[in-house]
């Protein structure tokens, strides 16, 4: 049932592939298209320009503030005055008007240099941005890569099950011509078939496989998760690399590295920040009036005033409760804690630096050790081919043989893989996976 099943699925993404035909993506195509839409690298695209919007002389108060505020009103009262000399108001539904308006600019010449000390943090924090959305990409294109690079393996694979369904078809036409001859049983043509079915169904399993890397890696891409499409056909390893470029580039390059720099530096910002909280505050104020009121009932019917006005204010906070000084020794203290980690970030960089330097070395002896072994194998077969059609060799030893260089050819592609992964993690790792 299981088998059937297979079948039908197989059949069906066949039909699939012949009304849609594949477009060919090779790894700089699905790069740059992953760069464009997948979904975590424009979530990091958007804090980087919030970020990169926030670095400006008005938001670290360099700019002047101005206020402009207004109003109109109308009163209506019943009134009765009497005064001293016997004169009297008696007014009914006496009405009043009163307008203003005024505008005001509050501008800060002097505050301890916080603003210039902001406007620096603001760049800080726009720098580490930047280094976040390089990290994000980094870390998308990382998961792109290992996915289309699984593709690639898995269309080996199948080509792999398809070269094996070959060879069994092969032995099932040699045993028939056998058993046609009477040199072999109805046994042998049996094994042969159970053997090919099998094989068949290995193939329709690689091929689930197959597809759904497919779908994973177009999720990935941010598109339609359904269309078909052809990868590479190989995995290429770039040449031996070089530990002493890459720990060079590693120090200048890595994120978690950059990061841990810019966090330090914003928090030697904070501590002068903290500082500037010490010297006073100087603000220039300036502004203009404009008042208006009329009365019905009042001995003056109206009465209005316009002008201007300037002037510096000076504050200066001498004493709350310690709450500065307390301020500054925190701020010395998380300066200190991240001056730690970044020492402890260049540790951490360097020892995983030398780990996937160290495993990318020993993933290529062994894809040049897979790589004779399945020479080796296909040379194996070849002669067990021979001996099987001159009846040297049971069908039992001849299937040991089959499989053993459909193995080796598995091996080969798990090989090549794991070699071009530790190599992808070794250039992430320096920050050369992307250069900028």
């Amino acid at each position: 049932m299981k088998i059937k099943s297979l079948l039908i699925l197989g059949i069906f993404f066949l039909s699939l592939a012949q009304i849609f035909p594949q477009q060919k993506l090779t790894i700089k195509e699905v790069i740059k298209i992953a760069l464009e839409n997948n979904y975590d690298i424009r979530f990091a695209k958007s804090d980087a320009a919030i970020s990169d919007n926030n670095y400006s002389l008005g938001n670290s108060g360099f700019l002047p503030r101005i206020d402009l505020s207004g109003s109109q009103n109308r009163t209506v009262n019943n009134t009765k005055q009497e005064y001293a000399d016997g004169s009297s108001v008696d007014k009914t539904q006496a009405g009043s008007n009163s307008t203003s308006a005024n505008i005001a600019l509050i501008w800060t010449l002097f505050d301890g240099f916080k603003m210039f000390t902001s406007y620096s943090k603001l760049r800080e924090y726009k720098e580490l941005g930047e280094i976040k959305l390089r990290s994000q990409i980094e870390n998308s294109l990382s998961d792109v890569m290992k996915t289309y690079y699984d593709i690639v393996r898995q269309k080996y694979n199948y080509k792999v099950a398809k070269e094996s369904i070959g060879i069994s078809e092969e032995r099932v036409k040699l045993a028939e011509e056998k058993l046609s001859v009477g040199s072999a049983s109805q046994l042998d043509v049996l094994r042969a078939k159970v053997d090919l079915n099998a094989d068949k169904s290995n193939l329709l399993s690689q091929e689930v496989t197959l597809n759904s890397f497919k779908v994973t890696l177009n999720g990935l891409l941010a598109r339609n998760v359904s269309l078909d499409f052809d990868v590479e056909d190989e995995i290429d390893i770039k040449p031996e690399l070089l530990f002493g470029q890459l720990k060079e580039a590693a120090l200048k390059n890595n994120t978690d590295l950059q990061q841990a720099e810019k966090s330090k530096s914003i928090s030697s910002y904070d501590v002068s920040l903290t500082r500037a909280d010490y010297f006073p505050k100087i603000n220039l104020n300036s502004g203009y009036n404009y008042q208006k009121s009329e009365s019905d009932a009042n001995l003056v019917k109206t009465n209005r005033s316009y002008g201007y006005n300037y002037g510096l204010s000076l504050s200066w906070n001498l004493f709350n409760g310690l709450n500065t000084n307390l301020a500054y020794q925190n701020a010395l203290i998380t300066l200190d804690k991240n001056e730690i980690n970044l020492l402890a970030t260049i540790n951490k960089v360097e020892s995983a630096l030398l780990i996937a330097y160290k495993n990318y070395e020993k993933n290529l002896e062994i894809l040049q050790l897979e790589k004779e072994n399945v020479s080796v194998a296909k040379e194996n077969l070849d002669l067990a081919l021979e001996q099987f059609k001159l009846g040297l060799l049971s069908p039992l030893e001849f299937r040991d043989v089959q499989k053993n260089y459909t193995t080796a050819q598995s091996r080969l592609s798990s090989a090549r893989y794991i070699a071009k992964m530790s190599e992808k993690d070794l250039l992430k790792q320096s920050g050369t996976l992307f250069p900028q």
